[in-house]
């Protein structure tokens, strides 16, 4: 019935209530809307749920234990995930520039590596890619959120990317619907996501126009700690001017540093 809701567009509000089983949202569901649509919208959803089955995914609904709590803090939260693979707690978001150069790439990269905390990014390009490598190759826990469904992969050189994710005990997770393709206003709800699961958000370079921006916004309005590193990039300018934490450019003294400011978390 939810990815029925789902397929027809019903709002977030009463989504999360059929999410929850509210037995008055699922008789209105049920009601108003034509036979006729009802029918397409289900024959749309088995055929999302063979998509899920053969990719291994499952739906994660906002009332359920494995749901990532940090998302909760959402004024509107997704009344469900698409996943594929462990979902980890917490953890920090390491975002920037899809056009970074290689040294910015480089400490993303060694920074997951090394943090010794659950990695969060978006899969993207840049940054994203180098922190999502650098987890795998320290064996780290990590998710990446996508702005697509979970059956496609944006951008598509990065299909590879995400089956190693999830191989190495890591989850992909959407609230789209399995096969929806990318948008710009995807792309932004997806940072939201980012920044709600993450128990901060690291920017590594980015200009001020640049997506990751939006992550770091969602993250000043949830309270979340805000780092970014010490680049003389308009990005990085104005999100320090704005209060996040200076990192330096050393990867084991910005190590210190986010450790220094958060709670001890140990690895999923």
């Amino acid at each position: 019935m939810l990815l029925a809701a789902a397929h027809l567009r019903v709002g977030g509000r009463r989504l999360r209530a059929l999410a929850a089983g509210d037995a008055g949202a699922v008789r209105d569901f049920i009601t108003t809307d034509s036979a006729r649509r009802l029918a397409q919208a289900r024959s749309a959803a088995r055929a999302d749920a063979v998509t899920l089955e053969r990719l291994g995914a499952r739906i994660v609904r906002l009332n359920d234990s494995a749901y990532p709590t940090g998302l909760r803090d959402l004024r509107a939260p997704p009344a469900f995930l698409c996943v594929r693979g462990a979902l980890p707690g917490g953890g920090v978001a390491i975002v920037g520039s899809r056009d970074a150069g290689p040294e910015a790439c480089r400490f993303a990269y060694e920074l997951a590596r090394v943090l010794g905390r659950p990695v969060v990014s978006g899969l993207a390009r840049g940054i994203d890619a180098a922190a999502h490598h650098g987890a795998l190759a320290g064996g780290v826990p990590q998710i990446a959120y996508v702005g697509t469904g979970i059956a496609r992969t944006y951008p598509p050189e990065h299909a590879a990317l995400a089956d190693e994710i999830v191989a190495g005990g890591g989850a992909l997770a959407s609230e789209r619907l399995p096969d929806d393709d990318v948008t710009r206003w995807a792309l932004t709800q997806r940072d939201r996501l980012q920044a709600a699961h993450a128990a901060a958000v690291v920017l590594v370079e980015s200009d001020a126009a640049g997506g990751a921006m939006h992550t770091l916004r969602f993250a000043q309005e949830l309270g979340r700690p805000r780092f970014a590193c010490m680049r003389d990039v308009s990005g990085n300018r104005l999100a320090l001017a704005n209060g996040a934490l200076p990192l330096s450019s050393n990867v084991s003294d910005a190590v210190q540093a986010i450790n220094t400011s958060l709670p001890p978390q140990e690895l999923a």
